[in-house]
């Protein structure tokens, strides 16, 4: 664990202006899933092995790997069920950028919606599918299960299905701080797909009643397929771009060959055409060589294929077949090959297959920092982390006692409900912006199931979030809220004894700062002396602490009013006329928790007023 910790701090300190620019990717796939814990040890191997980018699965086998409201409204689940109430997103988010990747999510089984070894007892195809019967894509024959891989795939020209997608992408665009959406599988199973009923249809209209072609290797009837493929791209890029244009979009396709456009001829994934059209930022094209030579004619291939080759990255497996396997000699002479031939950046597939080589990578081809060539130089290096074992910054009142439970990068600590137990944790903000504040739990049966951790902002307002540091789940760093905070060493976090019942015991461990990137657009809040003097005005609401249902007033004319939780969704909003002086109700719905949370009103000159409101039921 002090290990962890050294690599941290040493990632904070180097200057993000002495890198080189190369990207260096991989894929964390749900192998690595098994606990918060498993994902921060592999965040932790590849920032050791000089890693910048990491793809993180958040769709596979039928399901999202991240808490999704867009999947529980299809289909009652909100994620797979191996993982429960966990948001495997969230984690991977919190401990890649902990140590500075760049985290973004990966969509690897893209138009896939079921796999035959992951049905749950009674399903049919998978949750959607199982609700959508008729998005099932389907072969001449009628058959629909693909017997090369065992999965259900998606009907690919539907446009149900498209919005399906492209609304799960952008709700991750929406809700979480990654630095990319990274599309796999926007392709067909293989030729022979095509023949639902919806598709048929969709052709005889566009073809005077003519009927599809049998052969699937027609040469219109492959063109118009992967045609209704690029506009389902050109609308997903578009919709994500549309709700964080700072995300970069990318895609994983594959070549297999040295003279021939294999991703077409096989599955009708025309990358070519998204790469020259502008609907990906970049792709990581995919192959599998078992020597040099072979590795060299896929990518020289791939290089010569589009315009742009700047938006090409190279990828290859570190087992490339059943018997071989790619020594680290091989390894690292098919990234110099890369390199040689002016791409800028390589990825490797996959990091279970890079288990006892990252030493090797870091004492040779990644010896040395380096940035994605896509990104700014610093998007990820402001963050900053308090560990409880720096009392300069940790500073402890009362009495705390060393913990046989560990922590972050060392022994945890505990304390009592005696009066005045508590600890301040004062961090040095990189810069004015928006943070994500994260505390690192200890769990225990024996904790405080409300600890109550005091966040306070740039303005002054402090915020109380509470965390069960009883819940298994909890385990780790844990994000209280986004804030934004000014630069400079002040106290942000505040953890108190006083509420935790007599025979528990409340933990303390780290905290970290993570700038979120995803609100950089984002105006930074008004304290109450700079509303006053800005607007001659300032935002009441009432009663506070609520039972669910108060008044907010100004002394100015306001145009809407809202309310976010603390991880700044919003569970109210609704525009009105109200005059100078007048009140209106808000009611919140009874399923939202206790806690405290942010109203906010618009005046009619476009800025906002708010105020905290505690949520008492």
């Amino acid at each position: 664990m002090k290990k962890r910790f050294l690599t941290a701090v040493l990632a904070l300190l180097l200057p993000a202006a002495t890198m080189a620019q190369e990207l260096r990717a991989t894929w964390l796939t749900r192998t690595k899933y098994s606990s918060r814990a498993a994902i921060a040890q592999q965040m932790d191997s590849l920032a050791s092995a000089n890693f910048n980018t990491v793809y993180v699965n958040v769709w596979s086998r039928g399901y999202p790997l991240f808490q999704s409201t867009r999947f529980f409204q299809q289909t009652g689940l909100r994620t797979d069920p191996t993982y429960a109430d966990r948001d495997i997103l969230a984690e991977a988010i919190a401990e890649g950028h902990r140590v500075g990747l760049r985290v973004e999510a990966w969509f690897e089984y893209g138009f896939v919606a079921g796999w035959t070894g992951n049905l749950a007892p009674g399903a049919v195809r998978g949750p959607i599918l199982d609700v959508h019967p008729d998005w099932t894509a389907t072969k001449l024959s009628g058959q629909q299960l693909d017997p090369a891989s065992n999965f259900y795939w998606m009907a690919q020209s539907n446009p149900a299905v498209q919005n399906f997608l492209i609304s799960l992408a952008t709700e991750i665009s929406r809700r979480y701080d990654v630095d990319g959406i990274q599309l796999d599988r926007i392709r067909y199973a293989s030729l022979d797909y095509g023949y639902d009923p919806f598709t048929v249809g969709l052709y005889r209209q566009e073809h005077n009643g003519a009927a599809p072609p049998t052969a699937g290797n027609d040469a219109a009837w492959m063109r118009w397929r992967a045609d209704k493929i690029n506009a389902f791209h050109a609308r997903v890029y578009d919709s994500i771009k549309a709700v964080n244009p700072r995300l970069i979009v990318s895609n994983a396709p594959s070549q297999y060959g040295s003279s021939t456009y294999t991703a077409y001829n096989q599955y009708l994934q025309d990358w070519k055409w998204w790469v020259d059209n502008n609907k990906v930022d970049n792709v990581q094209v995919q192959s599998y060589a078992s020597t040099q030579a072979v590795y060299d004619g896929y990518i020289t291939y791939a290089k010569n294929l589009v315009n742009d080759p700047t938006k090409v990255y190279p990828s290859f497996a570190v087992s490339p077949g059943s018997s071989v396997v790619l020594t680290n000699q091989q390894l690292v002479s098919y990234l110099d090959l890369a390199r040689s031939k002016g791409f800028l950046g390589s990825a490797i597939w996959f990091i279970d297959d890079l288990a006892g080589r990252f030493r090797y990578l870091s004492r040779t081809r990644y010896a040395t920092p380096a940035t994605a060539p896509f990104a700014a130089a610093d998007w990820r290096t402001f963050r900053t982390l308090v560990p409880i074992t720096d009392a300069a910054n940790a500073v402890r009142s009362g009495t705390w006692l060393t913990s046989n439970n560990p922590g972050y990068s060392g022994p945890s600590l505990y304390a009592d409900n005696t009066a005045g137990n508590a600890l301040d944790y004062f961090l040095t903000v990189p810069a004015d912006a928006w943070y994500e504040v994260y505390a690192y739990q200890v769990v225990s049966s024996n904790r405080n199931a409300a600890a109550p951790f005091q966040v306070t902002d740039a303005t002054g307002a402090a915020t109380t979030v509470t965390v069960d540091q009883t819940r298994v789940g909890n385990a780790g760093f844990v994000k209280l809220g986004d804030f934004y905070l000014r630069a400079g060493r002040q106290r942000v976090v505040r953890l108190s004894a006083d509420n935790t019942p007599a025979g528990r015991f409340v933990s303390a461990d780290a905290v970290l700062l993570v700038r979120n990137r995803r609100l950089d657009g984002r105006a930074a809040p008004l304290s109450t002396r700079q509303s006053r003097k800005a607007t001659g005005s300032q935002l009441q609401a009432f009663p506070n602490p609520s039972p669910g249902t108060f008044s907010v007033r100004a002394e100015t004319a306001l145009t809407a009013v809202r309310v976010t939780d603390q991880l700044g969704r919003v569970v109210f909003e609704q525009p009105v006329r109200l005059a100078a002086g007048a009140a209106y109700t808000v009611q919140l719905r009874t399923a939202l928790p206790a806690g405290q949370y942010v109203v906010q009103a618009r005046q009619a000159s476009g800025q906002w007023l708010s105020a905290n409101v505690q949520l008492r039921r």
